[in-house]
């Protein structure tokens, strides 16, 4: 029998990201991948469609996707959790509690707590330390993409473990530049000969005085013809800032999601920022829907389930506004329809299409006849 254990949840040292990847937290740029991708993920809601008509479903399991897991987790929370558990450990788990044949609530589980063991006969089996062993058919495994196991998920963290330990000493290295604003390495060159003690007593002062923010302040004032040379760069002259921006574009590869999410110069996503983070974000949301239907509607083959990244396409106010306006104008959407994801309430006669007169077309005429008609339809609808 071969087993896919989990990772350890133990280890503390910082820079053991490939056997807890938890610790990759630490980084900033890693806390903004994570977080950011696990909460959209979980706020959007989850659609049941049947068929191919794209008609939209309502049924319990829906309820349960989208509004309370269990009586204990609400579906956001329990979703951003088990996402959040995939992006760093490779896999993310929840039990299917059913009542009577019928799904009644899904309960995650902590990603480390789960191995995954094939048996001779090549039966697979979930063992887990809350539950013991769970058939595969009872568990929600949401996993990311790997290279060497195909039914177990690889960590981002623990593959690009170079890119996460180039972070994490650029950060330090920021740290310990800051401590010294404005100076590079220096050399101080003395006339005569003084001992070990003498050096070591006047470099502990020199930085006793000139490190901290104020020390930049402080002139470096020499006697008996001492000098001092710059033989280091400072903060500001050295590659410290491009660098770091380099290495944060690697997370961002690593977690496939474009690097403009990192940084922070971007403070409003236009559309196509809007479209570019979305599109990114198939490859995870094509993956976790197949397994919630496989799992949650295993005998009903014309269930359909997609994430509704509409929220996520909205881009700038201005931009939603005018792609709202042609929708309504083209009669892709009624207004009631356009307010309900503005979160605002219906208004009477919002659900009737109006479609502006050069769009229409009337029982037995021709457009040109609308027209010429001067759009006594459109008029009637308004």
């Amino acid at each position: 029998m071969s087993s896919w254990p989990p990772f350890s949840r133990y280890s503390d040292d910082s820079d053991s990201y490939r056997t807890n990847p938890a610790n990759a937290m630490r980084l900033t740029p890693v806390r903004r991948a994570v977080t950011a991708i696990s909460q959209d993920l979980a706020r959007i809601p989850i659609k049941a469609y049947r068929g191919d008509d794209q008609v939209e479903i309502g049924d319990p399991i829906s309820e349960i996707l989208n509004v309370d897991f269990n009586e204990y987790h609400t579906a956001y929370e329990a979703r951003r959790w088990m996402i959040m558990q995939t992006l760093l450990w490779g896999n993310g788990f929840a039990v299917i509690s059913r009542r009577a044949s019928e799904v009644d609530s899904l309960i995650p589980l902590n990603s480390w707590s789960v191995s995954l063991n094939q048996h001779d006969n090549g039966r697979l089996e979930y063992n887990t330390s809350e539950y013991g062993e769970v058939a595969p058919e009872d568990i929600i495994h949401l996993r990311m993409p790997s290279t060497i196991r195909q039914m177990w998920g690889a960590s981002p963290v623990a593959d690009a473990v170079r890119a996460m330990q180039l972070a994490g000493m650029l950060e330090t290295a920021g740290v310990e530049a800051y401590r010294m604003p404005g100076l590079g390495k220096l050399s101080v060159q003395l006339e005569e000969v003084v001992g070990s003690d003498a050096i070591r007593s006047l470099a502990d002062s020199f930085v006793a005085g000139h490190s901290g923010p104020e020390g930049i302040l402080r002139p470096i004032i020499t006697q008996g013809g001492a000098k001092v040379e710059q033989v280091g760069r400072s903060l500001v002259d050295q590659d410290w800032s491009t660098a770091r921006r380099q290495a944060i574009e690697d997370i961002a590869r690593a977690f496939g999601v474009p690097p403009f999410v990192l940084f922070e110069e971007i403070q409003t996503y236009t559309q196509e920022h809007a479209r570019l983070y979305a599109d990114s974000l198939l490859g995870y949301t094509h993956g976790f829907a197949s397994e919630l239907r496989r799992k949650l509607y295993p005998l009903d083959r014309g269930i359909r389930l997609s994430f509704d990244m509409t929220q996520l396409l909205r881009g700038s106010f201005g931009e939603a506004m005018n792609a709202y306006q042609v929708a309504i104008s083209t009669g892709v959407m009624t207004s009631n329809e356009v307010r309900k994801e503005l979160n605002l309430p219906p208004l009477e006669g919002g659900d009737d299409l109006r479609v502006g007169p050069n769009m229409m077309s009337v029982p037995g005429g021709t457009d040109e006849d609308t027209a010429q008609d001067g759009g006594a339809g459109f008029a009637e609808d308004s």
